[in-house]
């Protein structure tokens, strides 16, 4: 099985090898013979990226940009090494993301500090500084093209405050980051995809969240490129799916620890219900039993900062 997809209107979607196949993935995309890479995944997805651009006949000074969409690493932690392995390339990222990716000592130290030194080698591999001179910002609104393609950077709350979601209008779709959730292969069910919000630790807004998500819709786009994981086409009914769960996460602030983790998977279990039976969706929530475990974090991180600004 190779390790990427072509997708219609010129992309091709390529495994991040992030924990397990089918968790993370980025895009290649295409215009009048120049490439963008939206999102970088970690150091462990250079040799699946080498590989798709062998099959496809992809020179490395084709490749002209690398766009995270935001600085997690999941999401941006090859960013440096690929400035590294494509000479060309240029790193576009959140103006509040650019200082991380130039000097990713905070996010690294971070990291080891939830994993462990030898859990994150393992998840995420090496950490390449990106060199300041190839790095450029993008503001809210600012285009850029690819060839003759263009692509548009939206700035957007809620998960990150360094998060911008990038609008292809070649084929009217969104490369949404973590901003309009998370949807497996496994979640592709026969009534509809079902869409788990990220809401991860530590800027984690729900009200942001729900207008970001909002503004997503109201370009009434025709894809989403999601990180987790590949191209969904878009319904209206995914708004209120992903919107509910976030009023109902709001909700489980007075939770902790393994009481919030259940409240929040009863959460997930009551949202499948309105796509599957109760005992497919038990099955299908115990299956994101990691997803739920980030997320538990961000709710008690926003909880925390809740109470503190009340004192």
């Amino acid at each position: 099985m190779t390790p990427w997809r072509r997708l219609p209107g010129g992309i091709t979607c390529i495994d991040a090898a992030y924990v397990a196949p089918g968790i993370a993935c980025f895009y290649l995309l295409e215009g009048d013979g120049h490439y963008a890479l939206i999102e970088t995944g970690t150091a462990k997805s250079l040799p699946n990226l080498r590989a798709t651009l062998a099959a496809l006949g992809i020179a490395r000074e084709q490749l002209r940009y690398v766009v995270p969409t935001h600085v997690h690493l999941d999401h941006a932690g090859a960013a440096g090494l690929y400035l590294r392995e494509f000479p060309q390339a240029e790193l576009l990222v959140h103006p509040r993301g650019a200082r991380h990716l130039i000097d990713p000592g905070k996010l690294t130290a971070s990291a080891i500090g939830v994993y462990g030194e030898e859990s994150f080698r393992e998840l995420y591999g090496e950490i390449v500084p990106a060199p300041p001179e190839r790095v450029r910002t993008l503001a809210d609104g600012e285009s850029f093209t690819v060839g003759g393609r263009r692509l548009e950077a939206i700035h957007l709350r809620g998960h990150a405050e360094h998060h911008f979601c990038l609008w292809d209008e070649a084929t009217r779709g969104w490369f949404t980051g973590d901003m309009f959730g998370i949807s497996y292969d496994y979640l592709r069910l026969p009534a509809g995809a079902f869409l788990l919000p990220a809401t991860t630790p530590t800027q984690f807004d729900p009200a942001a969240y729900r207008e970001s998500i909002h503004t997503l819709a109201s370009r009434d786009p025709a894809w989403l490129y999601l990180t987790h994981y590949s191209a969904l086409a878009f319904d209206p009914a995914q708004v209120a799916l992903l919107c509910d769960q976030l009023s109902a996460y709001e909700a489980l602030g007075d939770r902790h620890g393994d009481a919030l983790e259940a409240a929040l998977r009863q959460c997930t279990e009551s949202a499948l219900a309105t796509l599957t039976d109760a005992g497919t969706g038990a099955s299908l929530a115990a299956k994101l039993h990691m997803d739920l475990a980030l997320n538990a974090q961000g709710i008690a991180w926003r909880a925390q900062q809740l109470a503190a600004a009340e004192q």
